[in-house]
């Protein structure tokens, strides 16, 4: 609690401060924020050690917020960190502390932990009000949570909450942790509050619940403060480009490197998990994102530009500009530069500030000029400090905390208007549903009701069958009617949480014209997309589920308060006391790999069938695991079991190898054996940081592989013998690799399996490697009828159909090959003969002609490929075609959304196989922005292949298959490549 009324006013505060740190830094004390803090006086020759931040030279001094009066009795964030707040980057461990401390002493702070990061750091929750609203916070909370599901509410009730109830304002700073100015600021911003007793900021406390999230990424800030000061040195380096500023992989994502600004639809992240948990037990009005972007650059903030996603409040833009205006005034005052619209568009509905507006709030950005914790110098010759940096991020804070107090009543209002429409069935669409059928994929299915349930978004699971219209999937099939069993889940886009429903589930949400038109002319004529992010996403499609949006009539059943658990362990065989022949797993459902990869780890041999069985009353798709009893050891049965609980997954227990329909005997030769994968992943630069990210995450926390990183930087010190699949992440890798091509042929050449994702691909293509046939589309302009005819036969052999009459010669078909002429064999031969002589002069005439059309058409190709690339697409979803013959498509559909970026376009014909093939270009777009000129390159082409080289294999996807962890469907096909790809496509030696 706060101690007695003592007064001090920042102005005079602040620079006293800084002239007695800067004095004692002078004197050669060691504080924190220098090299290492130390106890007692330092020896006279003792070395000089290294300052961190802002150097003495250079100081900013300018008070934070000027006029301010403040209770001496609250510690001051110096007091801790023995530097001026913003001076310096400030340790997590530093943050937690302070924050804390404010915690146990201020009756305007409470602070609490929300969850922990991947490392075990803590996530703070700092709420920070008058006292009184703290007294009344559960009664606050009530009052909002009211008008955020306004069914059931008065208009007197909710007149009496508006004139009553505090706004909320969220907090959030520095989600990428290298973008570090908003989490110092944070601890400026909640000083200023804690202990402000000016009339201002008793008037915020009063109108306004500050919830605080000081630090979002703990882990990601860490990782770049220790690569600034591993890195730092005696002099200042001004540098923008310098890596004293940081190197791969930087700070901006989590442990896994994860963005987690991006995270907010899926919740990879238990960052992001506990951030919604927080959210929803507050309902914010205001929800404030604190980045940083080029120190080159000055201040953005919202509005918005174009194009805003229509699932968006319709209030949202003109609260953006009105909070905008107080902040280009506060900003006005100091002559900061700073601008508004010009790149930050409202389109991605999955970045944190866009989570909130979907919850209703008033969704703020805020990008700061980074500048790596310490001094940067400007194009123009301006050097910009880290404290001032940090200044304009607190700056921004309370004048947008302090607009919310002004227009609280008009705010709520506004909100509450907003929550209405939400669950108003009579406004367009209001009256449609997202259902899901459950069955297809169990553990990818309670995944997805899980994200639901944890965003507040509402479930009702169907306890009868029920009839719906105007039904569409999510393979853009149309359907009058449909009706769905019991037992079907309903996702009513009338509910509190519309906005998230229509944003995450909406199959095809397409800009307005405007914007359209304008991305058009801005390609056109500059060869440059406006474009910030992907185009398209649903959730529906990236987990390839079985789903529909329809019209339901009247549906039985109660609303899904908890996802129902999985069945998992060892299921009995109808005849208990036979014994074990083996052990079966549905292979259909993705926690199957994970199955495989603890079985193979504990020593188990796996088959896996490449065709459909019956066993033990249980029908196994193509795909399904086998463990027999006699291949393996003792402790079997035990082991199963064990694995099975660990994997979630069902194990049945069969009592006879012999198969119980038409397919397979369970001990025949459509059961492969697997081979434990040995993997390796490529990292470091020039891998992306993110795309390695999402790979390791699949493959460590998802399917508990043990994998180990392979420096790119020293690959050519590396043993590859000691690995059976190699795995290349996105990123421009031909030159660090290309030194090593023989030794990656040789080692694919003698079991390996290769497996390159997205940009990394084009690394590996071509006569340097040796590897491939698949090219690329502008590589092979002269050849695309040929590739087309590839193609064609594919989609053909996909519905073989046979004449058979054709085929015995039977009816008229047989005469019609005979000839009306007498023409014999050796007049027919002399004519062939005389017409290729001809045919030969005539050739050798106009051989040069033709030469010089050919290198005229050959230019007139590329040209207009050239042009074509600029039309790639920024991120749609589109339909792949399946090859489900192939071992690495088991889990998925005769189609499947794929994500598709770029103008990279891979063909392939045999002898490579392509597991999923672009669809023709009329059936092609599912979702997404897509010109015609894409469509045309990218119809018919590869998305994936795999080929035979030698013992081993080379795998190839076209787009990232693992992207950001929201594309399960695509997500599966990797994980098979990895845990499947050794036993299945390449040949390993057998022991003895």
């Amino acid at each position: 609690m706060a101690g007695k009324d003592t007064m001090r006013p920042e102005s005079n505060s602040v620079p006293l401060l800084m002239s007695a740190l800067l004095s004692i830094g002078a004197l050669g004390a060691v504080l924190p924020g220098t090299a290492c803090a130390q106890t007692g006086t330092p020896p006279a020759d003792a070395p000089e050690v290294l300052r961190f931040g802002d150097d003495l030279e250079r100081a900013y001094d300018e008070p934070f917020f000027p006029g301010t009066e403040y209770d001496e009795s609250v510690a001051t964030p110096e007091s801790f960190l023995a530097r001026p707040v913003g001076s310096r980057l400030a340790r997590h461990d530093e943050i937690v502390r302070v924050f804390e401390h404010w915690g146990e002493t201020s009756d305007r702070v409470d602070v609490a932990e929300y969850g922990r990061t991947h490392e075990g750091r803590p996530l703070l929750r700092v709420v920070i009000t008058s006292p009184e609203n703290h007294a009344r916070l559960a009664t606050i909370k009530r009052a909002i949570a009211r008008l955020a599901d306004p069914r059931g509410l008065t208009e007197p009730e909710a007149r009496a909450i508006l004139d009553s109830t505090p706004a909320i304002a969220w907090m959030g700073y520095s989600i990428h942790g290298d973008e570090t100015s908003g989490t110092d600021a944070s601890l400026a911003v909640a000083y200023h509050l804690a202990a402000g007793t000016s009339a201002d900021v008793l008037e915020l406390l009063r109108e306004v619940v500050v919830v605080m999230d000081p630090c979002l990424n703990p882990d990601g800030r860490q990782r770049i403060l220790t690569q600034i000061e591993q890195s730092a040195g005696y002099v200042a380096n001004l540098d923008h480009a310098s890596m004293q500023r940081g190197r791969w992989p930087y700070g901006r994502g989590n442990h896994f490197l994860f963005d987690m600004n991006r995270d907010w639809m899926v919740g990879v992240a238990p960052e992001t998990r506990g951030r919604w948990r927080v959210a929803l037990e507050f309902h914010p009005q205001l929800f404030v994102d604190a980045h940083e972007m080029s120190g080159l650059d000055t201040y953005l903030f919202y509005p918005q530009a174009d194009p805003v996603h229509p699932a968006m409040p319709a209030t949202l833009m003109k609260w953006q500009k009105a909070f905008a205006a107080a902040n280009a005034a506060a900003f006005d005052r100091y002559g900061w530069g700073y601008y508004t619209r010009e790149w930050a568009d409202g389109w991605g509905a999955f970045y944190s500030d866009s989570w909130g507006s979907l919850n209703g709030a008033i969704g703020m950005l805020y990008e700061q000029a980074g500048v790596g914790g310490q001094p940067l110098k400007r194009a123009s010759g301006e050097i910009v400090s880290y404290r001032e940096a940090v200044h304009g991020q607190a700056v921004s804070s309370v004048s947008n905390l302090t607009t919310l107090a002004r227009e609280r009543r008009a705010v709520l209002a506004d909100y509450l208007a907003g929550r209405r429409r939400n669950v108003d069935r009579a406004r367009p669409g209001g009256d449609r549903a997202f259902v899901l059928v459950p069955g297809r994929n169990p553990s990818r299915e309670a995944r997805f009701l899980d994200l639901l349930l944890a965003q507040g978004i509402e479930v009702q699971l169907a306890s009868a069958a029920f009839t719906a219209r105007e039904c569409e999937s999510p393979l853009a099939e149309a359907a009058d009617t449909r009706t769905f069993e019991a037992g079907a889940y309903l996702v009513h886009a009338a509910q509190p949480q519309a906005g998230l429903v229509a944003a995450y589930l909406d199959f095809d949400t397409r800009m307005d014209d405007e914007t359209v038109l304008e991305e058009r002319r801005s390609l056109e004529r500059k060869g440059e997309s406006k474009m910030y992010d992907v185009t398209a996403w649903d959730l529906g499609r990236a987990f390839d589920l079985d789903c529909t949006w329809c019209t339901p009539g009247p549906v039985d059943g109660a609303v899904l308060e908890t996802v129902p658990e999985l069945a998992r362990g060892v299921v009995p065989s109808a005849d208990g006391s036979a014994p074990v022949y083996a052990f079966a797993v549905d292979g259909a459902d993705d926690a199957s790999v994970r199955f495989a990869v603890r079985a193979m780890e504990l020593g188990l041999a796996v088959h896996l069938a490449d065709e459909a069985f019956q066993a033990g009353g249980q029908e196994f798709p193509r795909g399904s695991l086998l463990l027999r009893r006699h291949e393996n050891a003792e402790a079997f049965e035990v082991t199963v079991h064990k694995v099975a609980d660990e994997a979630g997954v069902r194990a049945f227990a069969l009592a006879t190898g012999r198969s119980e329909g038409e397919g397979p005997d369970l001990g025949g030769g459509h059961f492969h054996l697997l081979a434990r994968p040995r993997v390796a992943v490529l990292s470091n630069a020039p891998v992306r940081s993110d795309g390695f990210g999402h790979i390791w995450q699949l493959l460590d926390e998802r399917l508990r592989l043990p994998m180990t990183m392979l420096d790119a930087q020293r690959f050519g010190g590396q043993d590859l013998r000691r690995y059976n699949v190699l795995v290349l992440p996105p990123g421009s890798i031909r030159r660090a690799l290309a030194p090593h091509a023989k030794g990656i042929a040789a080692w694919v050449r003698s079991g390996g399996t290769l497996i390159a994702c997205g940009s990394s691909v084009a690394g590996v293509l071509g006569e340097e490697f040796g590897l491939s046939s698949v090219v690329l589309r502008r590589d092979a302009l002269e050849d695309l009828d040929a590739f087309a005819y590839a193609a064609e036969r594919e989609r053909s052999a996909r519905d073989v159909s046979v004449d058979f009459s054709e085929l015995w010669g039977d009816g008229a078909s047989a005469t019609e090959t005979e000839s009306d002429g007498d023409v014999d064999d050796d007049e027919a031969s002399a004519g062939a003969d005389a017409s290729a002589t001809e045919a030969d002069e005539a050739d050798e005439e106009d051989e040069e002609d033709e030469e010089d059309e050919e290198d005229e058409e050959d230019g007139d190709l590329e040209q207009r490929d050239g042009w074509m690339r600029r039309f790639a697409p920024a991120g749609a979803i589109l339909r792949g075609i399946v090859n489900e013959d192939e071992w690495i498509t088991v889990g998925a559909g005769p189609e499947l959304p794929v994500p598709y970026s770029g103008s990279r376009v891979l063909l392939a014909r045999e002898p490579v196989r392509t597991p999923v093939r672009m669809a023709s270009p009329a059936a092609l777009r599912l979702a997404g922005l897509l010109w015609p000129e894409a469509r045309e390159r990218i119809a018919d082409s590869a998305w994936l292949t795999v080929e035979s080289v030698g013992h081993g294999q080379l795998i190839l996807f076209a787009a990232p298959p693992a992207f950001r962890g929201w594309f399960a469907g695509t997500a599966r096909l990797f994980a098979n490549a990895v845990v499947y790809g050794p036993g299945l496509g390449a040949d390993q030696p057998l022991g003895w």
